[in-house]
């Protein structure tokens, strides 16, 4: 199994390969400079993983929700080598992604509910059950008003960045992969920047 895991969801631009048992990575801090770099990074860490976009079977890809422009990056990126060699995709929502690493570095265990910045005066909440063998989502990311959130809450935004949590993630779940056509990001109501148009008009 060869599998190239993208992270554009953040300021950090993450990226890692999954091959014969080793993770290969590459992040570079790039805020709002994803676009420029991307592409680079996946053939410098295909090159340091030895094999070409070519030899991948699974594409996995930090889906949000979250910067708009952020996921859309790493879901176009991921479709486009996707259809170009013939690799199934896997969306992994990033609040898991915040989980899996509370579980791993905080040693957490048990419901916890994790919120991670949107646009100004909102958050996105969720809630996780973290054991000793992987993290399952009770409830999925809503958008809530910053002052809604609970103390006892648990910020995403304080946890590393990691492209090799997003492949682990869909190393776990390769059952979920499809076809790229039917890859798409995590949007949650009320933050979706599509806005209906008005009746009878073309946009």
């Amino acid at each position: 199994m060869n599998l190239l895991a993208i992270d554009t969801t953040t300021d950090v631009c993450a990226l890692a390969v999954y091959r014969q048992d080793r993770w290969f990575e590459h992040n570079r801090f790039a805020p709002r400079l994803h676009n420029r770099h991307v592409l680079s990074m996946v053939d410098s860490v295909l090159d340091a993983a030895g094999i070409t976009a070519l030899d991948l079977d699974r594409i996995a890809f930090g889906a949000g929700p979250g910067s708009f422009t952020g996921v859309r990056i790493g879901a176009a990126v991921s479709q486009g080598i996707a259809l170009a060699c013939d690799a199934k995709l896997i969306p992994i929502a990033n609040s898991a992604v915040a989980a899996e690493a509370l579980r791993r570095i905080g040693g957490v265990r048990g419901a916890v509910d994790i919120v991670r910045a949107s646009r100004p005066g909102w958050c996105y909440r969720a809630r996780y059950e973290l054991s000793d063998t992987g993290v399952r989502c009770i409830d999925f990311d809503r958008l809530i008003a910053a002052g809604e959130a609970e103390d006892n809450t648990l910020d995403a935004d304080a946890l590393p960045v990691s492209a090799h949590l997003v492949g682990t993630l869909a190393l776990r779940n390769l059952d979920d992969a499809v076809a790229p056509a039917f890859a798409q990001p995590y949007y949650v109501d009320g933050d979706s920047p599509w806005r209906p148009t008005e009746s009878g008009s073309n946009g």
